[in-house]
């Protein structure tokens, strides 16, 4: 996939900011993706923990991402289907299980500078709150 030039940019102006608040996570800018190793997951789940991925639209900043990916095995703690569980889906060439989760958009305000806006790093903070309860 060829990655217009603006949003390379814009990538690599918020890979310092996502790498702060999340040292785990990367920017994939080929695949269009970021990643999180090893986030910790609470009670309730069959593993201790997931990596967890969503994908940056190529319109972005303007347009918010959509929906996260954990690993595709991961169910509730009794091997139930979790709430929200959309399937499994394939991006950067793994399959992930997809969740539902979305940001209104007059809750999105993207900023020149990405650290006075909405960004990478404050969607994959919302984001992470879908595991905070296993349901």
């Amino acid at each position: 996939m060829s990655v217009p030039d603006r949003l390379a940019e814009r990538l690599v102006q918020e890979e310092e900011l996502l790498r702060q608040a999340f040292p785990n996570a990367t920017i994939d800018a080929e695949a269009l993706v970021v990643a999180l190793r090893d986030h910790p997951l609470p009670a309730g789940w069959s593993h201790t923990d997931t990596d967890v991925l969503f994908a940056v639209p190529v319109n972005y900043p303007a347009g918010q991402p959509d929906n996260i990916c954990a690993r595709p095995d991961l169910t509730l703690a009794g091997g139930a289907t979790p709430g929200n569980s959309q399937g499994i889906q394939q991006h950067a060439g793994r399959f992930w299980l997809q969740f539902s989760y979305h940001i209104d958009p007059n809750d999105w305000h993207p900023h020149v500078d990405p650290a006075l806006g909405s960004n990478l790093a404050d969607y994959l903070a919302g984001a992470l709150t879908r595991f905070e309860e296993a349901s």
